[in-house]
C-alpha cells in the first residue's frame, strides 16, 4: 500500500492500478524535450536503423550519464534515448541530468523518487537516506524541470515495448526480482518486452512453463535477438549500481538487427562521491558508489 501526497494532503494507494491511473491522468504522452509539458511519442517504428540508449536509475549522477552516453556514441551512437525512471534522486546532480536528458530525443517514465522529488509521494516510504537526499534534490531542481518531471507517465508502450519503472503491476513501488513477481508482471502487459528499472540490476527473464518465470544473467556485450519470446529486461543502474559491479550500466536496442545489447562502461566515481560529500549528502549513499552495493 503506497501512501502519496496530493494537493489535498495525503492518501493512501491500495490498488496499484488505480494509482498509474491517476498519475498518468492527463499525461497519455511522454514528455519529450522540454517546455512546459508532454509532447507526442515518438515513433520507433519510424526509420529502419532506429538505435535506442535504454538507461535506467540515474540518480542524479551526472559522470554516469555522461559516460554512458559518450559510450554509446563510440558504439555506433543512437537516434532516441529511453529513461526508466528515478533519473533524480540520491545523487549530486539532479538539474543538470534532468537537462541533459531533455537535449536529447527521449522518452521517459516516471520512478518512485522522480516523484517524491517534486512532492507527489511521500517522503515517509522512504528510509532515511533516500528521504534526505530527496529533501534535498527537491530544493535543487527550478520549476521548470519539475514540471518536466511532473509530466512523465508511470507506463509507456512502444512498438515490442512496454515500458515501466517499478513492475508493468505496480509502476511506482514494485520490484520485479522474484519469480512469483515476473510470473504476475507478465500478466500485466501484452507487448513482447517490458523494460523495468527499479532494482538497478540487470538481468532477462523469460516465462517459464515449469518453473513459471527464469531469471537469467544479461550478458555483456552479447546481441540478445528480439522477434518471439516475451522478456522482461533490466538494463541495470546508470547513477547507482547494485549488482557488485560499479561501472554504469546501460543497454541499446537496434531495430534493424532486431537486438538488445547490454554494456558497461567506468565512469569517474570519486568525482561523483566528492561533490555528494561537498553537498552534505547521506554518507552512506556516498560509500556505496565505490562497490557498486
Amino acid at each position: 500500500m503506497a501512501r502519496l501526497a496530493s494537493g489535498m494532503g495525503v492518501y493512501y494507494i491500495r490498488d496499484p492500478a488505480s494509482s498509474e491511473r491517476r498519475f498518468n491522468r492527463g499525461f497519455r504522452s511522454a514528455a519529450r524535450g522540454g517546455g512546459s509539458g508532454p509532447r507526442p511519442l515518438l515513433d520507433p517504428c519510424i526509420g529502419a536503423h532506429l538505435r535506442v540508449l535504454i538507461v535506467s536509475d540515474v540518480h542524479a549522477n551526472l559522470e554516469a550519464l555522461r559516460a554512458v552516453i559518450a559510450d554509446c556514441e563510440r558504439r555506433g551512437g543512437f537516434d532516441q534515448i529511453w529513461s526508466l525512471g528515478d533519473l533524480i534522486g540520491y545523487g549530486p546532480d539532479p538539474g543538470p541530468c534532468v537537462d541533459l536528458i531533455r537535449s536529447h530525443e527521449a522518452i521517459s517514465v516516471a520512478g518512485n523518487h522522480d516523484l517524491a522529488s517534486i512532492g507527489r509521494l511521500s517522503l515517509e516510504a522512504f528510509n532515511e537516506h533516500a528521504a534526505a537526499a530527496n529533501r534535498w534534490t527537491s530544493s535543487q531542481i527550478t520549476a521548470e524541470q519539475a514540471e518536466y518531471l511532473r509530466g512523465l507517465p508511470l507506463r509507456v508502450e512502444q512498438g515490442l515495448f512496454t515500458m515501466v519503472h517499478g513492475s508493468p503491476r505496480d509502476p511506482i513501488w514494485e520490484y520485479v526480482i522474484s519469480v512469483p513477481a515476473a510470473v504476475i508482471s507478465f500478466l500485466h502487459f501484452d507487448t513482447e518486452c517490458c523494460l523495468v528499472g527499479h532494482s538497478h540490476v540487470p538481468f532477462l527473464c523469460r516465462p517459464m512453463a515449469e518453473k513459471g518465470a527464469a531469471f537469467v544473467e544479461f550478458p555483456l556485450d552479447t546481441p540478445i535477438g528480439l522477434g518471439g519470446d516475451r522478456m522482461i529486461v533490466n538494463p541495470g543502474g546508470v547513477g547507482q549500481p547494485r549488482d557488485g559491479d560499479p561501472r554504469a550500466s546501460y543497454a541499446v536496442y537496434d531495430k534493424q538487427r532486431g537486438v538488445i545489447v547490454h554494456h558497461r562502461v567506468e565512469y569517474d566515481v570519486q568525482a561523483t562521491q566528492a561533490k555528494m560529500e561537498e553537498e552534505g549528502l547521506p554518507q552512506y549513499l556516498i560509500d556505496r558508489l565505490t562497490h557498486g552495493r
